[in-house]
This record gives C-alpha cells, structure tokens and sequence, in this order.
C-alpha cells in the first residue's frame, strides 16, 4: 500500500513539474492570455471575424484582441449580427465570459483571448493572420 501511495506521489510531482502546454505561436499575437477591463456596456467597439471560431474585439481604448470560442459555435455567425458581450458581475472580458448571439439564439463560450495587433481587415499592413 505504501509503494502505491510513494509511486502515485511521484507521478503527480513530476506531472507537476512539465511545463503547460503552449500557446500556438501566431503572427502579432500576445503568447500570453489575457483578460479586456471594462468591456461591458459600450467597451467593445468593435467585432471583426477571423476564420472558424476566431472574433477579433476592439476595445474602448483601441487596442485589439484575439478572442476564440467554443468549437463550432460561431459556424453560422456573420458580421451583421448582434453581439453581446457578457461579462457577467465584474465588468472584464475573461474565459468566464459569454459572448450572446441574438439572432441564432446562442452562447459562445470564450476559449482563449490573447492581445492582438488588428486583423487585415482593418489593417492592409497586418501580420495578423485570420487564424
């Protein structure tokens, strides 16, 4: 019994011990996660799509930011929809968050929201690809 508990202690520490896995390294992308301040109520100003489940969000103090969601969930969204941004309680934009499509009458959780340069949408000269 006590080998089981010593070789089980020794598996988690050294599970512990490997790095998480990283993020997909893109073009004018953070590595890093992050989390938008005041984006409830006017602080998302705008929604650009990339490819698959991938929204670019501008914020009230122009900066842009990578936003991906549930698999699948933004298949039938376009543009011209209405988005909404629910931050629940706290006011930021984080992994907690929902984005609301009226419209298609869903919720999209968030997967990963990463700083970005802006997508070549807005920007002819970005690196940024849709991805």
């Amino acid at each position: 019994m006590m080998r089981i508990l010593l070789t089980t202690a020794a598996a988690l520490t050294t599970a512990m011990a490997l790095p998480a896995a990283a993020q997909e390294a893109l073009p004018g992308v953070s590595d890093e996660e992050t989390t938008i301040s005041f984006a409830a109520d006017g602080g998302i100003r705008q929604i650009v799509k990339g490819h698959g489940d991938v929204l670019f969000l501008r914020d009230r103090t122009e900066r842009w930011y990578r936003v991906e969601t549930s698999h699948g969930c933004l298949d039938q969204y376009r543009e011209s929809m209405t988005t909404i941004v629910d931050t629940g309680i706290n006011n930021r934009f984080d992994r907690n968050s929902m984005l609301r499509i009226p419209q298609l009458a869903i919720s999209c959780g968030v997967t990963s929201i990463r700083a970005s340069e802006a997508p070549p949408q807005v920007d002819s000269d970005s690196v940024v690809t849709l991805d």
